[in-house]
């Protein structure tokens, strides 16, 4: 969308510095994007949180404020916004991928530092949907060779809602 954009601002546009930094820029570039082919071993690696948003504006923590950022407010401890994401191919026998997540350096006091406080298998299922044995399906939104975004379905505040996930490779 972005892309169509800028190519639609610059058409026409030969010369002139203005227009060598937007043709020159590297939003519209796409190399980095994950194939449908590639995605399942693209997943693997170790992901860290930049975002966690909420369709709807809740209050998990209980202070009376609503809020659709779960990242940069108070709703979510910060010792679950360090956790680290850990896709990692699976046993050959079983032909499922194993999903954890490490509590990292800042512990919630539930498990020592850097211990494992979920384990999961997973499945992709036709290059979109992330299908757990034992959390709810997420959808991939974005995908490339450092950035993930998943949204999942989650029931908060007493109301069913779209928590969207936004990764880094660390």
């Amino acid at each position: 969308m972005i892309c169509s954009a800028l190519k639609r601002i610059t058409k026409g546009c030969y010369t002139g510095l203005g227009c060598i930094l937007v043709l020159g820029s590297t939003a519209c570039n796409n190399d980095d994007d994950v194939s449908l082919g590639d995605r399942n071993q693209a997943l693997f690696g170790q992901w860290e949180y930049t975002a966690i948003m909420s369709d709807t504006a809740v209050d998990i923590n209980g202070d009376g404020t609503v809020n659709i950022d779960l990242f940069n407010t108070n709703e979510i401890r910060q010792c679950l916004k360090d956790n680290l994401t850990f896709f990692t191919d699976g046993p050959a026998d079983e032909g499922k991928n194993s999903f954890t997540v490490n509590e990292n350096g800042l512990s919630c006091g539930e498990v020592d530092p850097f211990a494992n406080v979920e384990d999961d298998q997973y499945e992709l299922i036709d290059n979109t949907i992330l299908r757990f044995d034992d959390r709810t399906d997420m959808r991939i939104v974005e995908f490339s060779k450092n950035r993930l975004v998943l949204e999942q379905d989650d029931f908060l505040d007493d109301q069913n809602v779209v928590i969207t996930y936004s990764f880094k490779r660390s």
